[in-house]
């Protein structure tokens, strides 16, 4: 390795040696809101991301997926209840969820009110079967189509977006289907192609808050908010 190659690896050392433990502390801090100077930011860590209160939704929905043949996912669990505490602060009525899979998270999105309107988009013909039985169990307001084209037109008041599928907007594409007031949700963004999606969120300059949630990104693209990522 040249001399150059050498100080560039132990340049990457020191940077994630240093880096990583101030992130970690970071977090810490900003997740029980200390060092928040926005009140937007220290409402929504403080009230709604790490909220200590349950909904009886939460053993509501287990039950109708424990009686439809779906065993319920502990590994899923903490991102399911937190788009439901997010869509319920917001009261968003008007929601797309793109890669919805057979239609566990679309129940938790839903159940916040029986006036929320749900567009799932999915490819995959048996997922969209078992989701479409979940359904005409709960009486749930919500339509699938297969491709955003689908969408065009509509602006949301939420999107949520499961990074694990196929159909991954550009943030041109999310923006077009935004108005001012949405708010974005991706999952998983730790690994992969999930985590690579998520940097460029974050540091696009059309994006103005975002909470890094360990494995949730939730994003805030709001004109006249100022920039900033909080580790929560």
């Amino acid at each position: 390795m040249s001399r150059s190659g050498r100080q560039a690896s132990l340049m990457n050392f020191y940077e994630k040696a240093f880096r990583l433990p101030f992130r970690w502390l970071l977090r810490k801090r900003q997740s029980k809101g200390y060092g928040i100077h926005s009140p937007f930011a220290f409402n929504l860590i403080t009230g709604t991301l790490h909220s200590p209160h349950r909904f009886y939704a939460f053993s509501d929905i287990r039950e109708i997926l424990l009686q439809n043949g779906f065993a319920p996912d502990p590994s899923a669990a903490g991102f399911n209840q937190l788009t439901f505490r997010l869509i319920h602060r917001f009261q968003a009525q008007n929601i797309l969820e793109i890669n919805s899979g057979s239609g566990t998270n679309t129940l938790f999105l839903t159940a916040p009110s029986s006036h929320i309107r749900c567009t799932c988009v999915e490819e995959d013909g048996k997922k969209v079967a078992a989701a479409e039985r979940l359904r005409k169990q709960t009486g749930r307001q919500w339509k699938t189509v297969s491709t955003l084209s689908g969408c065009e037109g509509e602006r949301y008041d939420a999107i949520v977006v499961d990074l694990r599928g196929s159909l991954i907007p550009d943030i041109s594409t999310l923006t077009a289907l935004s108005h001012p007031d949405t708010f974005w949700v991706f999952h998983p963004v730790k690994r992969g192609a999930g985590k690579q999606f998520w940097n460029k969120i974050v540091h696009d300059e059309r994006v103005r808050i975002t909470f890094d949630a360990k494995e949730t990104g939730i994003v805030f693209p709001k004109p006249g908010f100022h920039k900033k990522n909080y580790l929560v």
